[in-house]
């Protein structure tokens, strides 16, 4: 058994965590609930209101997103590397009661999540290829002086993985009956998916230190696992 590592963030949204086991327990439920059906605002502001003035609706369903994402890390590390994770080890601040209840709730809830995520039809993009163009205004007779600048980019998406990207652009028309290549370009429209995407260089800028985060975030053992538990 070992210890389950949270970011701070989640770390902070599970103090809700610190109550009666009873009322951890409605906690849990609601977040089984939010699974099945999504957020119910109305219902975390029901909640908010017997813990007091002091907690808000929006606290309650950081709280519960937060025991789904401590429900989904279990699963995953338990389906990669046959764990169990010890939650006293977890949460060593919170009483007996409230540990046991949240043991029940990610042992009974393990299977539901790993099911589904095996069973999800995943149909994401992948760039294959990214054609850009730098456009720039340098005056115009109402103003003077003027410089805007515009990226123009064209991303070619595909759900399949192929090894040459010209394989998704170009389609090997040789020999082909017309029928034969009406099923082809059907396939390819099926899968593929052309983006044209204009901005400035302030946005690209901020889209890149975004991608660069993800690229970092992709590679930790919490997303790897993740990615394990779905193939």
């Amino acid at each position: 058994m070992s210890s389950l590592r949270l970011s701070q963030l989640e770390r902070d949204h599970l103090t809700l965590l610190q109550r009666p086991a009873n009322q951890v327990l409605e906690l849990c439920k609601a977040a089984f609930d939010y699974l099945l059906n999504g957020p119910s605002p109305e219902c975390y502001e029901l909640l908010a209101k017997k813990y007091g003035n002091d907690v808000k609706g929006e606290a309650v369903q950081r709280g519960i997103e937060a025991l789904i994402s401590l429900l989904i890390h279990v699963t995953t590390k338990a389906g990669v590397n046959g764990e169990r994770v010890d939650m006293q080890q977890t949460f060593p601040n919170l009483n007996e009661d409230v540990l046991e209840v949240l043991q029940q709730f990610v042992t009974s809830k393990c299977n539901f999540v790993e099911g589904s995520i095996k069973s999800a039809n995943i149909r994401a993009y992948r760039l294959v290829n990214l054609d850009w163009r730098l456009e720039v205004r340098t005056a115009a007779r109402s103003l003077l002086k003027q410089s805007n600048i515009v990226i123009t980019m064209k991303l070619y998406l595909h759900t399949e993985p192929k090894n040459e990207n010209r394989e998704l652009l170009e389609i090997d028309t040789t020999g082909r009956s017309d029928q034969e290549l009406c099923a082809l370009h059907a396939d390819e429209r099926k899968h593929r998916k052309d983006m044209l995407v204009q901005t400035d260089i302030s946005s690209l800028v901020h889209l890149i230190k975004s991608l660069e985060d993800a690229l970092t975030e992709s590679k930790t053992r919490r997303i790897k696992n993740i990615v394990n538990a779905i193939h």
